[in-house]
């Protein structure tokens, strides 16, 4: 899963916080929200005193940049290096000083603002006056067509910080399960505050407005399957706040099935989703017969492990299920510790396994309807 832990949906937090991990604790801050101009282009501005952090947006825009401070200087640098900030004074209301390109042609710009906001005390960026203005109610959001094979595309939906997708193809299923992932939004009153209220917390803290990294991508499609993955880094958190699962439909009758039961009951059955949660199959562990079938397959010998891993060779350690181009994948969750156990095992090699249904199901991933 190391190709998930991305960092595009934290909003600037990532590029932000190195800044932030030296910023100098006696940095004199511009409190407040500052509205003016940068060049010529009508900007908002916000200073955070508890922290020293800040961002601003352009008013045609609206997307906030993350403005730090380390304590190599006096600047306050933008979320990716892109421009510094040099900051005269205030006097009184009013706050001047230089922007600098750090990349490319060296070039200034003037920047002129005036006080418009002072209410949000120390945490300033989270206020009416600066966070107000970046929130206005979310709609869907639709990405750009992504190739995933020849004749099969797929768009990206977002509202409020969630994320589902728009498959295109040539199977007939695929309009109804479009409809059903439209489904997977929450457009509740609940769920938008939270959304806002959790971008507001961020920017009380360091400034910039994080969102939790909610993405959704196929993962197996072909005329008879259609997998994908849902994946969630709630924003600010380290590991423990990774979490996923998969869904997996029948393209011949649109139904949603779970590939586990190809194999017979699992010991246990992952707990139930929350009323609003989108029910689909997470990681667990596997039936004993599919395992002790596992371990001899791959030559895995449990009273060898080392100590360290000997958790991850245990009859309740849990594994995902995935669909190949080969076969089916078997893996456990990543965490670094080198101990992971995972197999493949071609389509045609796991007979042994299956239950007659699975048998159904395995012959049309090798032998495709025409």
């Amino acid at each position: 899963m190391t190709k998930h832990l991305r960092t595009r949906c934290l909003g600037g937090l990532v590029l932000l916080l190195p800044l932030l991990a030296h910023a100098a604790g006696t940095v004199d801050v511009p409190k407040g929200v500052w509205e003016g101009t940068l060049g010529t282009k009508a900007i908002v501005a916000c200073f955070n005193s508890d922290y020293p952090s800040g961002s601003y947006f352009y008013k045609q825009y609206k997307k906030a940049i993350a403005l730090g401070r380390s304590d190599k200087d006096s600047f306050w640098r933008e979320g990716g290096e892109t421009g510094l900030w040099a900051l005269d004074p205030v006097k009184g209301t009013t706050l001047s000083g230089t922007w600098r390109s750090v990349k490319g042609t060296p070039t200034t710009l003037p920047i002129q603002l005036n006080l418009t906001d002072a209410t949000g005390g120390d945490k300033a960026c989270a206020s009416d006056g600066y966070a107000g203005q970046l929130e206005a109610p979310p709609k869907i959001e639709i990405g750009k067509k992504e190739e995933y094979a020849t004749v099969r595309s797929f768009r990206r939906l977002r509202f409020a910080g969630q994320e589902t997708i728009e498959l295109s193809g040539p199977e007939p299923a695929l309009a109804a399960i479009n409809r059903e992932l439209r489904r997977d939004f929450d457009t509740g009153k609940d769920t938008i505050k939270e959304y806002f209220d959790k971008r507001r917390e961020f920017l009380g803290r360091v400034g910039v407005p994080a969102e939790d990294e909610n993405t959704t991508e196929p993962e197996y499609w072909t005329s008879q399957w259609l997998s994908i993955r849902n994946y969630t880094w709630a924003a600010g958190t380290g590991r423990a706040g990774i979490s996923w699962f998969y869904r997996t439909w029948d393209l011949q009758t649109g139904k949603q099935v779970d590939p586990w039961s190809w194999f017979g009951p699992r010991p246990q059955v992952p707990p139930q989703k929350a009323p609003g949660q989108i029910a689909g199959t997470e990681s667990g562990p596997m039936p004993p017969k599919l395992r002790r079938f596992l371990f001899k397959y791959a030559g895995i010998q449990p009273s060898k492990a080392e100590e360290n891993c000997k958790s991850n060779y245990e009859e309740d350690a849990h594994y995902d299920l995935t669909l190949e181009a080969k076969g089916m994948r078997f893996s456990q969750p990543e965490y670094g510790t080198g101990c992971e156990i995972a197999i493949e095992v071609p389509y045609a090699e796991l007979g042994p396994v299956l239950t007659p249904a699975g048998k159904a199901a395995v012959r049309r991933i090798v032998e495709p309807a025409k």
